[in-house]
């Protein structure tokens, strides 16, 4: 019996030890960090893995949407389209846009989006609707 008891402990506690050795690639959980456009402009600071959300309050005009103008893949690099969420509140024009990009590498970038119809023939149908930030990745902490 007591053998059947040492040998169960061993385990939870072999069990308990892989599981926090598992926890993420970088040894710490990747967050997810929100921005809003601010009058005094934005930046964002993350680790390579986070995920930066920008979140564009927006009216949408037929056709246009918001892209991206400006940024370094090498350090951040888009996932997926831009999502708009249209606002069921009574008496709402408009919704929320939602663009992500995931962290990839070290080093200070700027992300440049602008509201336009690229469906234009040649030459891009642009709005006064612009917005950017800075961003600086850090590579995550590494644990020994």
């Amino acid at each position: 019996m007591k053998a059947k008891f040492s040998s169960l402990i061993i385990f939870i506690l072999l069990t308990l030890l892989f599981a926090a050795c598992s926890t993420s690639e970088e040894g710490e959980k990747n967050t997810t960090v929100i921005v809003t456009p601010a009058i005094k402009g934005n930046s964002a600071s993350l680790k390579v893995g986070d995920i930066l959300e920008i979140q564009i309050p927006t009216i949408p005009i037929e056709g246009y949407e918001w892209q991206v103008e400006d940024l370094d893949t090498k350090i951040l690099t888009q996932q997926g389209d831009p999502e708009y969420v249209k606002d069921t509140s009574e008496n709402s024009a408009g919704g929320m846009t939602f663009l992500r990009f995931k962290a990839v590498g070290a080093g200070k970038t700027n992300i440049g989006l602008i509201y336009t119809n690229a469906s234009t023939a040649g030459d891009l149908a642009l709005t006064m609707k612009t917005f950017g930030m800075s961003v600086e990745v850090t590579k995550a902490e590494e644990i020994y």
